[in-house]
């Protein structure tokens, strides 16, 4: 039942992919296409849905109790393991990425077949927690990765507060929470700008993966692999067993978790000297890999929570 849900998004995903790879595409358009879709589609999304509904402000308190605790935990587990993983910083902060980022296109794709417009909701409050604290996070482990780190965390706070997704999310809590009421017109123009948002994210998801050769990676490759789709979800499950966080929240949290990183993460890899080769195969390998563990993790939150 969840696999059937599922295979259209990675259909999807796929199509993106094979497109990508004819001659009638080229990158610049998948380029365009992509900040369109991270700059006004994604965000109309976002607006409208936390805009237009009643959520339960408790849930912000489980939610964040949940991301801090296990944000931690795997944090603190890579930093003690780093000898083991690599000894090399910028392979290492790879590792780092590929465990906890993740792609909100998939994510928001998947809960929106599984779950409707009430687990959109739920993923978005997520998001506006989750988002600027794995950036800072990320951005703080590629500091070791050369010099100039102080600019670096400042260039990822300042980021952090441009970043579309977490504005539109603020800006959806906001008028959901003074009760305002966005004008019909405007509100016409938001819906129909949001309902690109999935089809175009998954598109691009496909059109981002790339193979590049593994040389000397396999091990990190396999440590971000294991940590991202089995080591972190797992720890969200125990938190939400832990915390008590209601079912409602905890699915979401959960799926969220188990997303492959995002082609994001190969970008901050690039521009801060962390090992763009590497998040390259993390991210391709994650992708291909959740369409099989993601409705494994469904099936244990509704065993567990």
């Amino acid at each position: 039942m969840i696999l059937s849900a599922l295979t259209p998004i990675f259909a999807i995903i796929l199509l993106g992919f094979l497109i990508s790879r004819t001659p009638l595409s080229s990158q610049a358009v998948w380029s365009e296409l992509e900040r369109l879709t991270y700059y006004i589609f994604f965000p109309a999304l976002l607006v409208l849905r936390l805009s237009a509904s009643n959520f339960d402000w408790q849930d912000i308190g489980d939610i964040s109790k949940v991301i801090g605790l296990t944000l931690s935990v795997i944090t603190v587990l890579i930093l003690s393991l780093r000898k083991l993983v690599s000894s090399d910083s910028a392979s290492l902060s790879s590792v780092y990425q590929g465990s906890i980022r993740f792609n909100t296109y998939i994510g928001l794709a998947c809960i929106d077949v599984l779950y409707g417009d009430g687990g959109l909701t739920t993923a978005a409050l997520c998001l506006t927690i989750y988002i600027p604290l794995v950036n800072i996070l990320c951005v703080a482990s590629l500091t070791g990765a050369g010099e100039g780190g102080p600019k670096r965390i400042s260039r990822v706070i300042n980021a952090v507060a441009k970043n579309p997704l977490v504005l539109a999310c603020v800006a959806g809590i906001v008028i959901s929470y003074t009760g305002f009421n966005i004008p019909t017109l405007a509100e016409s123009v938001i819906e129909i700008l949001s309902q690109p948002a999935l089809p175009i994210g998954l598109l691009a998801v496909g059109a981002g993966i790339r193979f590049v050769t593994l040389g000397e990676q396999s091990w990190q490759l396999l440590v971000a692999v294991i940590n991202k789709l089995a080591v972190f979800p797992g720890l969200v499950l125990a938190a939400c067993v832990l915390f008590e966080t209601p079912n409602s929240v905890a699915v979401i949290l959960l799926l969220l978790t188990a997303l492959p990183a995002p082609p994001s993460a190969y970008i901050l890899a690039k521009q801060l000297g962390g090992n763009e080769s590497l998040m390259a195969n993390i991210i391709t390998l994650q992708t291909l890999a959740s369409f099989f563990v993601i409705p494994v993790w469904i099936e244990l939150a509704d065993l567990y929570l």
